[in-house]
């Protein structure tokens, strides 16, 4: 698909609207165009300081739009639960009623298709814009190329941006792409909603190879919502060094693992939670976010921070019998992926201006 040697960088919203309505051949090949390689001879190399940590422009109502859409997307949920409190204690049995029948509706009304929802819309690029979305691919040939592959991108945050920007991306510019996220996303009144920015299934092993089986490529957040009770404002901290479930899953079924990391998730929103893991043991149990978060204005709409994804060269995994799979396996993977992870924030920090930040694995 593409000869190109090397990192490469697709600013994504220089992208043109029109573009978006091509065939996908013909999307890869506009984006091909307008990815820049890293300057000079070295193949290896990583692009200069700051290069790629200028904030897009975009106007007025491209921003209100994206202001409006996170605020329904995530404000949805906490009015949602605000107003069924008031009518379960001060409300009448048909206003219960009413409330019920309207969250069940909010929950189980159906989507566009993925490819026929936002992704291919004019608002997708005002996304693009919001976040100055950047995308750098280390080997764009393999990404396009190779057998379906799980994409393994920390760190979470309170919410991964930059994972949700990628579905978009590779779904226009790459080949069919879906985010795997928790069950409870996909049930949730607004929450919902954003499977409309490229496709959404269940994080659970039978879903994913479900997913690859059928030729779609699956991208993850290996941290998981654990991960974002370990957001520290100095150093990017990765839930990632004992949770191994990604590496035993890829001897299992055979797929590649491409290796990735959001730049950014945990730029976009503060959080608080309580000191003693109540917070966080409930969100464990329940499979989704319990804890207090603000962005900007202090609502539940993210800042416009710059978001970068890095994508790397693909991990291959020989496909082993469940039997055969040994503890040593499974370690020996895992640390491939924590290696090459660590690797990609540390060659491109300085190009996004996160120069003086430090990765680490807990």
């Amino acid at each position: 698909r593409t000869g190109m040697p090397g990192s490469v960088v697709l600013e994504a919203f220089k992208v043109p609207a029109d573009v978006l309505k091509l065939p996908l051949e013909s999307r890869i090949k506009a984006a091909r165009g307008m990815m820049q390689p890293v300057p000079g001879d070295d193949q290896n190399g990583s692009f200069p300081e700051n290069t790629l940590a200028s904030p897009a422009p975009i106007s007025f109502t491209e921003e209100a739009t994206v202001v409006l859409f996170f605020l329904v997307m995530l404000g949805g949920p906490i009015a949602t639960m605000a107003i069924g409190a008031a009518v379960l204690f001060f409300g009448s049995w048909m206003s219960v009623m009413i409330y019920v029948a309207t969250i069940a509706f909010l929950i189980l009304h159906p989507l566009p298709y993925k490819y026929y929802g936002l992704s291919k819309s004019w608002f997708s690029i005002a996304v693009f814009r919001y976040f100055s979305f950047r995308i750098i691919i280390e080997d764009f040939q393999a990404l396009t190329t190779i057998p379906p592959w799980v994409g393994a991108s920390p760190p979470h945050g309170v919410l991964p941006i930059a994972n949700i920007m990628s579905i978009l991306t590779i779904n226009l510019f790459c080949r069919p792409f879906v985010g795997a996220g928790a069950s409870v996303v996909l049930r949730s009144p607004f929450l919902r909603y954003m499977s409309l920015l490229g496709g959404m299934i269940d994080v659970s092993a039978k879903s994913m190879k479900r997913g690859l089986d059928g030729g779609q490529c699956v991208g993850i957040v290996p941290d998981g919502i654990a991960g974002m009770f370990y957001t520290d404002a100095n150093d990017e901290v990765v839930l990632l060094k004992n949770r191994m479930g990604l590496a035993k899953f890829a001897l299992r079924t055979g797929y590649p693992i491409i290796p990735a990391y959001s730049i950014g998730n945990t730029a976009v929103f503060n959080s608080w939670f309580d000191s003693m893991g109540v917070m966080e043991m409930l969100s464990r149990r329940m499979k989704a976010s319990i804890l207090l978060f603000w962005g900007r204005w202090f609502l539940p709409v993210p800042r416009r921070e710059r978001i970068t994804i890095l994508v790397g060269k693909p991990i291959i995994v020989e496909k082993k019998e469940e039997e055969k799979i040994t503890t040593e396996d499974v370690k020996e993977v895992h640390a491939r992926l924590l290696e090459a992870t660590e690797g990609l924030f540390n060659k491109h920090k300085a190009a996004v201006g996160w120069g003086h930040k430090k990765i680490r694995f807990i």
